[in-house]
């Protein structure tokens, strides 16, 4: 059994890194090194979509420039890319909506995005530019996995294959038209707020 320090072990030695009595998954170590998991919503709600859309560039980058990863972690790059897109719109109808029945919780980004244009619509943003555009974004994700499930799973509860599949899937086309999704979000944020800030 090899004992290491974490921060010492090369990618070999945790090849052969094994389970160890003792091990803990979640250890403080000092504030300069631990990644903060904070508890308060609005800042997680900021943090989470954001988090997602990175992890997901992280994951297609590495998948452009590797063939042999390519396979494996586009499932996990697609489901960041769809997370962050269900948080930024469950963050905007959570902060900025008054309406209590907008917030059943949901994975359906068809029903997330419905909230979102209503929201939009009573704030006078309902002719905003590239609303459509992200509307056929969003409106695609939520075809190629309706329930948060696609990307994460081999089959649905059935057991029976999803539909989206036995396609290529141009990955930096993917990158650039996500990260223009995610400008899009972080704009609509910024304005809401603004008409906030301004009553």
């Amino acid at each position: 059994m090899i004992e290491l320090k974490t921060s010492d072990a090369t990618d070999d030695e945790l090849d052969m890194r094994w389970p160890c009595d003792g091990d803990r998954l979640f250890v403080e170590q000092s504030w300069a090194s631990n990644a903060q998991i904070v508890r308060d919503p609005d800042e997680r709600f900021y943090r989470m979509p954001m988090g997602y859309m990175r992890a997901a560039d992280l994951l297609i980058e590495r998948a452009i420039n590797d063939v042999v990863d390519r396979k494996n972690i586009v499932y996990a790059a697609l489901f960041c890319y769809r997370q962050s897109i269900e948080l930024f719109l469950k963050s905007l109808v959570s902060r900025f909506s008054s309406d209590t029945a907008q917030s059943k919780p949901t994975h359906n980004l068809d029903v997330l995005w419905s909230r979102f244009a209503e929201l939009a619509r009573v704030r006078g943003r309902h002719e905003t530019i590239g609303l459509s555009a992200a509307r056929a974004l969003v409106r695609e994700l939520h075809v190629a996995d309706s329930k948060s499930d696609g990307f994460r799973f081999a089959t649905d509860r059935d057991g029976a294959p999803f539909e989206f599949g036995d396609h290529g899937i141009d990955l930096a086309n993917l990158r650039e038209v996500m990260r223009g999704l995610q400008n899009f979000f972080e704009c609509v944020h910024l304005d809401f707020e603004h008409q906030d800030d301004t009553q």
